[in-house]
């Protein structure tokens, strides 16, 4: 298969398929600058964001399990077609399924992407009665990672979803990182049911266990890692919200794919569909 896969996507110098835990199957994206990515198959997981001359900006569980029908613990799990708890598996099944390449290209600015697709399938019908068909465009440049989803509904009947980019960022200590860019925005305390309240500080900062949907948030925020004198910048685009979570200490150990003691090193930052169906 991997053979198969680098035959017809690979590109010398810029994207190979190797096995990767367990012998799952991922793409890795190498830059001319020196920055690489690296993604799942499974999933179309994105688990590694290196800029150049930097340690990976994504955060990965070591407790995460790489097997089939699981999903993958940090990096940027892709959710679709339901966000959190519902009647389909939590934050839906994209994230739990084989998804196959589309292309693959270096750009004549030297970025390298990767696209991955997912369809219905006879599978995914018995959860969701739905036709339809995502994309995953996956850019790597010198010192930015753009990740673009596309969901197509190829049926003839209309149907609604909620979904995100749920991104895991690597800190150094979450208790000394700032969450720029969301005052004045109403957010949705997952915590306390869901309460409406409107975000007053001028950063958010961490001493306790964070679920939060920010409702129509701009389009900049910022993650300002102090430990490491260090700023990501998220620009998005047509997904209004934006979720904020760090499980902290109660809520990692009960989480069997998490660290009982990772928690001060991520904190995610997500964009989506998420308080109300698109």
């Amino acid at each position: 298969m991997l053979e198969e896969l680098t035959l017809q996507f690979g590109i010398p110098g810029a994207v190979g398929f190797v096995p990767g835990v367990n012998g799952l199957p991922k793409a890795m994206l190498s830059h001319q600058s020196g920055a690489t990515a690296e993604i799942y198959l499974h999933g179309a997981h994105v688990t590694s964001w290196r800029a150049v001359g930097g340690d990976d900006l994504l955060f990965m569980s070591a407790a995460s399990a790489f097997e089939a029908g699981k999903p993958i613990r940090g990096g940027i799990p892709v959710i679709f077609p339901q966000f959190g708890g519902g009647p389909l598996p939590a934050h839906g099944f994209a994230r739990l399924t084989e998804w196959e390449p589309t292309l693959s290209a270096v750009e004549e600015n030297g970025d390298v992407e990767c696209v991955l697709h997912l369809e219905d399938t006879p599978a995914t019908r018995q959860l969701w009665p739905h036709p339809f068909r995502l994309e995953l465009a996956v850019t790597l440049a010198a010192r930015a990672l753009a990740v673009r989803m596309t969901v197509e509904n190829s049926g003839a009947a209309p149907f609604s979803f909620t979904a995100a980019l749920h991104t895991y960022f690597s800190v150094a200590d979450v208790r000394r990182v700032a969450v720029r860019g969301l005052r004045g925005v109403t957010y949705l305390d997952t915590l306390r049911d869901d309460a409406r309240a409107v975000e007053t500080p001028e950063a958010i900062t961490f001493s306790a266990e964070t679920d939060r949907i920010y409702v129509a948030a701009p389009d900049v925020v910022q993650v300002e890692d102090a430990s490491r004198r260090r700023t990501i910048t998220i620009h998005k685009h047509n997904m209004p919200d934006v979720v904020v979570w760090n499980p902290w200490t109660a809520k990692a150990q009960r989480m069997p794919d998490f660290g009982d003691t990772e928690y001060p090193r991520m904190v995610c930052v997500e964009t989506g569909h998420v308080a109300e169906p698109h």
